[in-house]
């Protein structure tokens, strides 16, 4: 009877450990859709960002499965992650806004400069010549250096640092596009009032004025472009990270234009 009693109740700890990671897997996709539906007007953008937050969670049952993390590790990863992410959501209805430039249709001479010295330094050719895989790299490498306060995690799981890690990158830029791409883009700013980590402090979205650099429906690389003249000074040391090649991978699985 006593074997009986300790075998029931093991299981029923299993039980509540798999109800709990539930709630937290449950918690962090449905910030995921809530953040999507309110903030990414492009539907095939919207799709891909949720495929890949259903990748993310897939990733942190794998790594429960496989005893890398505990269920409360896990659970405590799901909340952290919602919570940035509802972090993006509260803040269109932020009164704190971000002043707009009016619109440029090149790249300025000095950010050329700046994009072909990262390039060379990492790729041993001009920023132009890179293919689209590594530009974009170079576009992350950007967003990293200007988000990276708000992007930590307090998980010591390698996996689930740079999964988590590039869904908060991605989800800041997702937002932050939204607001140079709006019509209105004064009244949008301060509508959203996004900030993208301390780094950008001292600068201002240039609207779209990459557009005719990036094309439509390209965040990152929009998003890069205007933040990169502002990042400058410590870019460096966003990447000798130990996780950042690992990052750079994670990234690509989001193929996002």
């Amino acid at each position: 009877m006593q074997v009986f009693f300790r075998d029931y109740l093991a299981q029923m700890d299993h039980s509540l450990d798999d109800e709990s990671l539930s709630q937290a897997l449950e918690s962090l996709e449905g910030a995921a859709l809530k953040f999507s539906v309110d903030v990414i007007s492009d539907a095939k953008q919207r799709d891909n960002y949720n495929r890949n937050v259903r990748r993310v969670k897939d990733e942190v049952l794998a790594q429960v499965k496989a005893g890398n993390v505990t269920v409360k590790e896990a659970a405590e990863f799901c909340y952290e992650a919602r919570n940035k992410i509802m972090a993006q959501v509260r803040a269109k209805t932020s009164v704190h806004g971000l002043a707009v430039a009016q619109a440029r249709k090149t790249i300025p001479a000095k950010l050329e400069s700046i994009l072909n010295e990262k390039s060379i330094g990492k790729y041993g050719g001009k920023f132009a010549a890179l293919d689209a895989g590594r530009k974009k790299s170079i576009y992350y490498e950007i967003v990293e250096s200007s988000a990276r306060p708000a992007t930590q995690f307090n998980t010591l799981n390698k996996a689930l640092n740079v999964s988590g890690k590039v869904l908060v990158i991605v989800t800041i830029v997702y937002a932050t596009y939204e607001v140079a791409s709006a019509d209105n883009k004064p009244k949008e700013a301060i509508k959203q009032g996004i900030m993208v980590g301390s780094g950008v402090a001292g600068t201002v979205l240039a609207g779209l004025a990459v557009a005719t650099v990036c094309g439509p429906g390209a965040p990152f690389c929009a998003v890069g472009l205007m933040l990169a003249g502002g990042v400058a000074s410590g870019w460096g040391a966003s990447v000798a990270t130990e996780l950042f090649e690992d990052e750079i991978e994670e990234f690509t699985q989001w193929k996002i234009s």
